[in-house]
């Protein structure tokens, strides 16, 4: 049964709404709207919620390539090239090239035998850098400021054979779980010119620092996250991730089965000052008070194992153990 308002609350009601305090279009069996929702798009070809976790182990491959482009470039140049990998992340193509500025040099590279190609992407610093040096400049050392303009087709010829070896890295890096045949398409300027996948394709995009000199720059490897699912699994097994160390643990098993060690036979000890061994001469008898048919102290690199006695066996002194040491002795 709904309430009855009283005539004071209905005086009050009426006042109310005669000062302008309370809205006379809105009744009881109103509520107030809603906010209004932005509906947001889904695919149903390409979760998004998978694509961008962290393949197992992957970093260790981006790390050994990132080793061998090192050596690649410091020994091209002959300078000191030092390039660490930072981060592994996750962004779709056409974010990834909206990122990256117009100055940048895009690499285009085959991944066979995995689908679709994968980029090498240089910033404006190192690409500089590395024509100036070849081109027999000072490079860092002369202060030259890197222009703020694309590269030209010669400065990009130049360039490119350190795209291709980079490739060249990328297989040795590669090798131990892939036999990765990846090669350089060709080399681009205008990011414009660049389309490997549709805009909305995952991508890996790995960033690694690259100082050559006193030059810092950066370089990404960018590889479509649907390419590297053949190799998933290969990743976990062959480097390691589901074995829980087992693998790791049979093989110090049996290496250290195979170590030298040391062992020494202890009859006793005594203890003397030092200015008693300094008065020591050939022919002194030391008192060691205890029988010379005593058991003696079996040391395995100078710990305390075994207890044993010392005879000769096929013209040979020997020991026989018979007994083991507790840990505390």
């Amino acid at each position: 049964m709904e309430r009855i308002l009283s005539k004071d609350e209905i005086a009050e009601l009426l006042s109310a709404v005669k000062d302008g305090s309370l809205d006379s279009e809105l009744t009881s069996d109103e509520s107030p709207a809603e906010p209004e929702h932005r509906v947001s798009g889904f695919s149903l070809v390409q979760s998004k919620g998978q694509t961008g976790v962290r393949l197992a182990n992957f970093d260790i491959l981006l790390d050994a390539f990132s080793r061998n482009m090192s050596f690649s470039l410091s020994s091209r140049l002959q300078r000191a090239v030092s390039i660490l990998r930072e981060n592994i992340g996750s962004l779709e193509y056409e974010s990834l090239i909206n990122e990256c500025s117009n100055n940048q040099l895009y690499g285009i590279i085959t991944l066979d035998p995995l689908k679709k190609n994968g980029l090498l992407i240089f910033d404006a610093n190192i690409s500089f850098a590395q024509v100036e040096i070849m081109l027999g400049g000072g490079g860092s050392e002369s202060g030259v400021v890197t222009p703020n303009r694309g590269m030209t087709s010669i400065e990009i010829n130049i360039v490119k054979d350190v795209v291709s070896e980079g490739c060249q890295e990328l297989n040795k890096a590669f090798s131990s779980i892939e036999n990765l045949a990846s090669e350089l398409v060709r080399v681009e300027a205008n990011p414009r010119l660049v389309t490997i996948v549709p805009g909305d394709t995952e991508m890996m995009v790995a960033s690694f620092k690259v100082k050559i000199d006193d030059t810092v720059g950066l370089m990404r490897l960018a590889i479509p996250y649907s390419s590297l699912d053949p190799i998933r699994e290969k990743l976990k097994s062959e480097l390691g991730a589901t074995s829980s160390g087992s693998h790791w643990g049979g093989y110090f098993a049996n290496e250290v089965q195979d170590m030298d060690v040391s062992v020494s036979a202890q009859l006793a000890q005594i203890q003397l000052d030092v200015r008693d061994i300094l008065d020591l001469r050939v022919g002194d008898i030391l008192p060691l008070e205890c029988p010379p048919d005593s058991p003696v102290i079996l040391q395995v690199e100078g710990s305390s194992k075994f207890t044993g006695l010392i005879g000769i066996q096929d013209g040979k002194k020997a020991l026989r153990v018979i007994d083991k040491l507790s840990k505390r002795r």
